[in-house]
């Protein structure tokens, strides 16, 4: 081989070095590129993982706010209707138990019943008696009615 052939392969030689080397530094180039890509990528994935917690934490806690919402009204409104009927029965309205108008007003009529006992009265009131009076003992009629005419 000549110095001229060495030369000319030498020449070929750097050439395709050069080549290679630009091609190895716009692939570098390109991996960085999409090395960045995926690290950005990787940060957004990251942040909609925490907006989804975020958004199952705040969903959740909206639904507890309006279990308790609806709580506060139905107990509000249970409130408003144990005065009313302990307004109209006399019942303390915190010793009313049920949760419609109904049931506290049977409830209110037992325990007014159990606290205050209607009289019953006597076994035999509003009926006839029963035969006549006896008639044949007018002596022992005549002295009661004078023993009470003296007082």
């Amino acid at each position: 081989m000549t110095t001229e052939e060495l030369e000319a392969k030498l020449a070929e030689a750097t050439s395709k070095l050069e080549q290679t080397t630009a091609k190895l530094e716009e692939t570098t180039r390109h991996a960085r590129e999409w090395e960045n890509r995926a690290k950005a990528n990787k940060a957004k994935a990251d942040e909609l993982e925490q907006l989804k917690t975020d958004h199952a934490t705040t969903i959740k806690e909206l639904d507890e706010l309006k279990a308790y919402k609806t709580q506060a009204e139905t107990d509000a409104a249970r409130t408003a209707l144990a005065k009313k009927v302990s307004d109209e029965t006399g019942v303390p309205a915190e010793l009313l138990i049920g949760d419609d108008e109904e049931s506290m007003r049977d409830y209110a009529s037992r325990l007014d019943q159990y606290a205050h006992p209607k009289p019953q009265g006597l076994p035999n009131q509003g009926s006839q008696p029963e035969g006549t009076a006896n008639v044949g003992d007018l002596k022992a009629k005549e002295t009661i009615n004078r023993m009470f005419d003296n007082l």
